[in-house]
């Protein structure tokens, strides 16, 4: 399979590898999906892995790479993650095994079993606190509005609307969060692989950082549209000042992404 020239800076890596490999990996094909990076997998001596080049416009999608290896680095070996035999920022690069199972489906949690799996799930993530960088909701935002400014393409006005609304309010918002926890904060079907033994593994750690559960909470009820899970994640004690808040955050920070991908 002939490569680009960063695609293969990036295969070149194979030494550097967490892996006892004697020669370098075989290409078996380049995987479908992804709006932000490539993806290849490969046979490592024996085993089956995947590469992800990063896309080097990261940070334009509020994408933070160190942030995203201090915590890939840190969640190494929890049963919901998968495992990470390379990690490297600076190359655009990074390696982990090819988890074998089924890729849920936007359907998934219309069996109320997985909605019970799925919370389970969250439950373990939020577990994570040691260790993990600070989601700064309130950066994030701004860097996302800040973009649409300078984006060729004309953007919506709701975008506008949201960002006014909301823009005063960030720094409390930001510093009222006295105990976050990790989040992945894009929960969506495409990241969640369930393997046979029904352990559920949650790809791209992109996003992630330690935040806020009502976050994870609103977004994920967003991009599930299931009355029943919605009902369940949003169980939190916030009133609803706070909920309607975070709320048109999660709406702003979705729609400015959906426009700058």
């Amino acid at each position: 399979m002939p490569l680009s020239d960063t695609a293969r800076r990036a295969f070149d890596t194979w030494p550097q590898w967490h892996l006892a490999l004697d020669r370098p990996p075989v290409i078996i094909r380049r995987l479908a999906g992804g709006l932000t990076n490539q993806h290849y997998l490969l046979n490592a001596g024996g085993i089956r892995v995947v590469m992800r080049i990063n896309n080097t416009d990261a940070a334009r999608l509020g994408i933070d790479r160190q942030r995203e290896q201090k915590i890939l680095e840190q969640i190494n070996g929890q049963s919901f993650a998968p495992t990470v035999f390379y990690c490297e920022p600076r190359q655009g690069v990074l390696v982990t095994e090819y988890v074998e199972g089924t890729q849920w489906q936007p359907d998934s949690l219309d069996n109320p079993i997985k909605i019970d799996h799925l919370l389970e799930l969250i439950t373990q993530i939020h577990g994570v606190s040691t260790g993990i960088p600070l989601f700064d909701y309130s950066a994030h935002v701004r860097n996302y509005w800040q973009r649409l400014r300078e984006s060729e393409k004309p953007f919506p006005m709701s975008a506008q609307r949201l960002y006014r609304g909301i823009e005063s309010h960030l720094p409390a918002f930001q510093a009222a969060i006295k105990k976050p926890v990790l989040c992945h904060h894009d929960l969506i079907p495409a990241n969640i692989i369930e393997k046979v033994s029904g352990q559920l593994i949650v790809l791209d750690w992109e996003y992630a950082g330690a935040g806020l559960p009502l976050i994870e909470a609103i977004g994920a009820s967003r991009y599930w549209q299931n009355i029943a899970f919605s009902e369940r994640i949003l169980e939190h004690d916030e009133d609803n000042e706070a909920l309607e808040l975070a709320g048109k955050i999660v709406d702003f920070y979705e729609l400015a992404w959906k426009h700058l991908r």
